[in-house]
């Protein structure tokens, strides 16, 4: 019984596991069926693929041949065209070269036939050449005896030309003396003259200066006898010259030129027209008897270099004009002194300064703020200057006014010291013996040359001697303070 059930539980078993194998078999294999089928699929959609791929490679080969067809036509065409062209160029170029050596000839025989003939012109040219430098010769020596001639002519020209350009003072007064006015004051009368525009009167300070100021009442006659009111534009009494201005004149007056004063010489002939004493209109004539002095007249503060005169300037012929005689101003006349001493404002300041008044107003003089003495063997000795050789000449820088241009660019005045023997005396330091180098023995060349060539502002280089050895000093002066009555 055992045995049985042994031999059926085992049997019991084995069917079970073959069951149980066959299930697993028959498992794995819809499994196997399912990854079959799955994998089928995929290369199908891998072969549809590849098979639109081809269709789409297909479809661009016939589209490559059909263009490869189009250009081999186009190949073609063009093959023909060179060819074509290749005849055609080949053709021009031997045109040309035909043309080319008919033209060579051509050349070549006018080349031949030129240089034939060059070869005649130049034995003819040989041949007119040396006519030529015999010729030449001679023209050469009369050039040089007509060039010779024009030189004498030339000479003659010249002395005619300043012959004719000088006049007699009959002829310059008659060209000018009805430019001359009478100025009319409370104070007293003087001389003018037109200048600049028909109704603009140059005169002196002093003729249009009372005792109280400037005069308000101021009248001009003309040459006619006709008078007018006048005012006065501006006045400067340091250069004493004064610019007036009257409503209108007598239409045959013709304003004054001023000349250049600088051209005179000691010795020159001039002419003064003016009013003395009432007489309207009244000629003098002179010459110049020096140049660049430096006076000092009661009541006039002159402080530029004059003109001094070999003539009689009277009473009343103050402010009148002095002429040359190619009838130029060259100066305003003044009476001067008591003593007869008279004399003229060059016309070069007398310009600078009437056309500052006539623009501005006013007239500002350069200023250094320094006092001086020229030195003289004579100022020397009596202001006891004891380092000096006693023949120095220069302007001896004596008083410096303290903030001024002078005191600013450095220049020293003298030093007052006791001598040995107990007295007062100075040691020089500076002394000014050039102007932008114009040398400055005196007053004189020192203000001739600031009165026409220094402004305001403008710096100048003074050449100093300075305790024995020169120097430069750069300085700009400043202006000097107008004038107070």
């Amino acid at each position: 019984m055992n045995k049985i059930l042994a031999v059926l539980s085992i049997s019991i078993v084995f069917v079970i596991i073959l069951s149980s194998f066959n299930s697993y078999l028959l498992f794995d294999n819809i499994q196997s069926n399912q990854v079959i089928d799955e994998k089928i699929d995929v290369l199908k959609n891998a072969v549809e693929e590849e098979s639109l791929s081809l269709k789409n490679a297909l479809t661009k080969i016939e589209d490559i041949e059909s263009t490869s067809s189009s250009l081999s036509e186009e190949l073609s065409d063009l093959s023909s065209q060179l060819n074509s062209f290749e005849e055609n160029t080949s053709r021009i170029i031997s045109d040309l070269k035909d043309d080319l050596l008919s033209q060579n000839k051509t050349l070549n025989e006018a080349i031949s036939e030129t240089r034939e003939s060059l070869n005649q012109s130049l034995t003819t040219l040989k041949t007119v050449s040396a006519d030529i430098n015999k010729t030449n010769i001679d023209l050469q020596d009369q050039i040089e005896k007509i060039q010779s001639e024009l030189s004498e002519l030339d000479l003659i020209n010249s002395s005619l030309t300043k012959i004719q350009l000088e006049q007699t003072p009959a002829k310059v007064y008659e060209n000018a003396y009805k430019s001359i006015v009478v100025i009319r004051t409370n104070a007293g009368q003087g001389s003018g003259f037109v200048y600049n525009k028909s109704n603009i009167i140059l005169t002196n300070w002093h003729v249009v200066s009372g005792p109280f100021g400037l005069e308000t009442s101021i009248e001009v006659e003309f040459h006619d006898r006709t008078r007018k009111k006048a005012t006065i534009i501006g006045v400067d009494a340091y250069s004493d010259v004064a610019v007036i201005m009257v409503s209108a004149a007598p239409n045959d007056v013709r304003p004054l030129d001023l000349g250049n004063s600088s051209e005179l010489f000691i010795g020159q002939q001039v002419v003064a027209i003016g009013n003395p004493l009432g007489l309207t209109g009244s000629l003098s004539s002179g010459f110049i008897s020096q140049l660049n002095k430096i006076i000092d007249v009661g009541g006039v503060p002159l402080i530029v270099p004059v003109e001094q005169l070999d003539i009689t300037i009277a009473p009343g012929s103050s402010g009148g004009p002095l002429f040359d005689l190619k009838g130029n101003v060259v100066g305003i006349t003044n009476a001067g002194s008591s003593a007869g001493f008279n004399f003229a404002v060059p016309s070069t300041i007398v310009k600078r300064v009437a056309t500052s008044l006539i623009e501005k107003g006013y007239y500002r003089h350069p200023f250094f703020g320094f006092t001086q003495i020229v030195l003289t063997p004579e100022t020397i000795r009596e202001l006891n200057i004891i380092n000096l050789d006693p023949f120095q000449t220069g302007l001896l820088v004596w008083f410096i006014e303290s903030n001024l241009p002078a005191d600013e660019a450095g220049l020293r005045p003298v030093v007052q010291t006791n001598t040995s023997g107990g007295l007062y005396g100075y040691l020089a330091k500076d002394i000014i013996i050039a102007i932008d180098g114009q040398l400055t023995i005196n007053d004189g060349d020192w203000l001739a040359y600031v009165s026409v060539n220094v402004s305001p502002t403008q710096p100048v280089t003074l050449t100093v001697w300075r305790d024995g050895d020169i120097s430069s000093v750069i300085i700009a002066p400043t202006y000097r303070p107008p004038f107070e009555e």
